[in-house]
């Protein structure tokens, strides 16, 4: 057998031997295996995240109301009442009903922040009745 080779036990070891390791000496790294490492303490508890504020307050949950409108939200708003003064004038059912739920949709924000505390529950029913009542046009519009 060649002497440059290692014999199959040195090449296939559990632990790699890192004393050799020219990397690992510039660096000046001590290999370390398993048994160097000491368990962790019990007496230690992990530390844990405490908030300052009580986790189910009522003032975490308040909305606060927005500032200003967006101009995709003013303009669908000006498109919706545009729609609902020529479904009044033309007399179409189905137009005027999809303009409402439309309108209805996009300023349920700002009627939310006039209840104040009850944003939040204003806000659904508005979105509930605007979805029903477009839901109601369709339906109107193909019968």
């Amino acid at each position: 057998m060649n002497s440059d080779k290692k014999s199959d036990d040195e090449l296939y070891s559990v632990e790699p031997d890192d004393k050799d390791d020219l990397y690992a000496k510039e660096l000046s790294i001590e290999p370390t295996t398993a048994d160097d490492v000491e368990p962790p303490k019990n007496s230690q508890r992990p530390k844990t995240f405490h908030s300052k504020r009580a986790p189910y307050s009522e003032e975490n949950f308040v909305d606060k109301p927005k500032q200003r409108i967006s101009h995709a939200e003013a303009s669908g708003v000006v498109i919706s009442g545009v729609m609902l003064i020529y479904g009044l004038v033309e007399q179409d059912k189905p137009l005027f009903f999809l303009s409402t739920a439309l309108l209805t949709f996009l300023l349920r924000p700002l009627i939310g922040a006039l209840f104040g505390r009850h944003n939040r529950a204003v806000q659904n029913a508005l979105h509930s009745f605007s979805v029903v009542l477009f839901i109601g046009a369709l339906i109107m519009l193909f019968l």
